[in-house]
């Protein structure tokens, strides 16, 4: 995440913000794993209100990512000019234009809910996203187990290195 030199105007909004946020509405169907999700207009009713009421605004592109992926940017900008930036990086299921399509909105439906900090899906503790042959069915490694660069770090030891998110 990237971030103007200081955020304390915004860090404030945004907590006024948070402060009266709903979680965004479930009002849409996905019938491959039947069950309901947030989509991006439900997400962005959920704060539209309240952001331009505290002096926020969103705003959001895209451009080509390396290897069939598109690169979703998000930036929360306060009246003030401070702001916060982050990047995601969505494959591309199709390399087509529906494909870049639905890639971008999912891109973006999960980037504005990620940089306000709105609620919208079920929290399945990412079985889902680590999900083995697609069945869901995921099994901790034992911490024995782990290969040593994988084994969790005490909670006041310093973490093993930078990590790069783009």
């Amino acid at each position: 995440m990237n971030k103007s030199e200081s955020i304390a105007s915004l860090a404030k909004s945004l907590a006024l913000v948070q402060a009266d946020l709903a979680p965004a509405k479930r009002d849409s169907t996905n019938p491959f794993f039947n069950s309901t999700y947030a989509d991006l207009s439900s997400v962005w009713e959920s704060c539209r209100e309240l952001l331009a009421k505290h002096g926020l605004s969103v705003i959001q592109g895209n451009s080509l990512g390396a290897n069939n992926t598109v690169i979703v940017e998000t930036i929360l900008a306060h009246e003030s000019g401070q702001w916060i930036q982050s990047e995601l990086c969505m494959p591309l299921a199709k390399n087509d234009p529906q494909g870049v399509g639905s890639a971008i909105t999912y891109g973006r439906r999960y980037g504005l809910a990620a940089i306000v900090g709105i609620v919208a899906d079920d929290d399945d503790d990412g079985n889902a996203a680590s999900a083995k042959n697609g069945n869901g069915n995921v099994r901790p490694t034992p911490q024995n187990q782990l290969p040593q660069n994988r084994r969790p770090v005490a909670a006041n030891q310093p973490t093993p290195g930078p990590v790069t998110v783009r």
